[in-house]
């Protein structure tokens, strides 16, 4: 039968083996400090990452249910809004904008912008956010890209400022993980929308959110796909609560965020186009910083853009880069198809300060054909 007495005397001796006591002399007294120290700090890390395992583990479980949920009520049945192949036969540091303090709530009030006085029919919510929206009235899309097995698959979230969402999931929950939404500068409305919808999304170690966005740079530092990425999945599939469109890629770039780090390019600002010539001058300057050219897809004054932005972890996390991806609205009677045998990678994009001075090199100049443009020359 075993001594208790001499069980407690090993427990005992393992302490004060481990643990500061009275009488340690200082060489032992310093050597328990680091140890009791690395030990708080060992358990403090495995708990925050078993916390993020766990927070992650359930935010792609709630994604997917509200994404069969969505899907089911969708009466076309189709989750793809990709079209790839030839036509002849797809947040975060601060992500711009103020914070109100504003978290939840609905959209601002809707305003008829039409000038008309005459009453207008209510324009009619999509079935398939019905249900959606009695989760959460922040709900004012679903962006999907990815065929049949969507990488990217999720509702877009608006509130009042561009904070909230980056450490809340859709149900308004905190999570590390956040949520896709959209700039709130310009909100999403049954009379309007801007003419350049951002959108924002964490780039999660796990894939989930905008993460997979970065597969489209084809300079990408690790893992890079080139154009192979693009060519099979050249559209987006946005729907607003009113309204699904298919959008064609036309440019990705990689973007500095501080001036210290040379020219900052701000995108983030571009929502509505005041003329054709702050049209043309924002399309251009994508243009130069693109990574890759699709000449099948052309840009006119009018073209409803999207824009879709996460952090990019290339060269140097702490450099606060980001990798963003422009497409344009399909417009009306236009073919959804795309011919990606004509795209083909910019030998010389726009870059920054920071990254030449890391691969070295400078920008050559514009050099891209300037019919991409409709009506544009340079």
């Amino acid at each position: 039968m075993s001594d208790p007495a001499k069980k407690d005397n090993v427990f005992l001796r393992i302490v004060k083996y481990l643990i500061p006591w009275k009488g340690d002399r200082p060489s032992e007294m310093i050597r328990k400090v680091v140890f009791v120290t690395a030990a708080v700090v060992l358990v403090v890390s495995l708990t925050g990452l078993l916390t993020d395992v766990v927070n992650k583990a359930n935010d792609t479980r709630q994604n997917e249910s509200l994404s069969e949920l969505f899907h089911s009520g969708d009466s076309s049945g189709n989750t793809s809004g990709t079209t790839s192949g030839d036509a002849s036969g797809d947040t975060s540091g601060n992500t711009s904008g103020e914070t109100s303090g504003s978290s939840s709530g609905g959209l601002p009030p809707a305003t008829d912008t039409s000038g008309s006085e005459q009453e207008k029919e209510p324009a009619e919510i999509q079935e398939q956010f019905l249900p959606l929206l009695e989760i959460n009235d922040d709900i004012v899309g679903w962006i999907t890209i990815g065929g049949d097995e969507p990488f990217i698959d999720y509702p877009v979230m608006q509130c009042g400022d561009n904070s909230y969402y980056l450490s809340h999931n859709y149900k308004g929950e905190d999570s590390v993980s956040g949520a896709i939404f959209a700039d709130y500068t310009v909100p999403i409305t049954a009379e309007s929308q801007p003419d350049n919808i951002i959108l924002y999304g964490h780039n999660m170690m796990s894939g989930e959110y905008f993460a997979m966005l970065t597969r489209y740079n084809n300079y990408k530092v690790y893992d890079s796909k080139g154009l192979e990425w693009y060519k099979k999945y050249p559209t987006v599939k946005f729907s607003t609560l009113y309204k699904t469109s298919t959008y064609k890629i036309f440019a990705g770039m990689l973007v500095n965020t501080r001036e210290s780090e040379g020219e900052v390019f701000d995108y983030i600002n571009y929502h509505d186009f005041a003329d054709k010539a702050a049209f043309d001058d924002f399309c251009a300057n994508v243009l130069d910083r693109s990574t890759f050219y699709t000449p099948d897809v052309d840009l006119k004054y009018g073209d409803k853009l999207l824009t879709m932005s996460t952090c990019s972890f290339d060269y140097d996390r702490s450099r606060e880069l980001r990798w963003v991806l422009f497409a344009r609205e399909v417009r009306e009677g236009e073919s959804e198809a795309v011919d990606v045998s004509l795209a083909y990678e910019n030998p010389d994009p726009l870059y920054f300060d920071y990254y030449y001075s890391v691969a070295g090199g400078s920008w050559g100049g514009r050099k891209w054909p300037a019919e991409y443009i409709q009506d544009y020359s340079y």
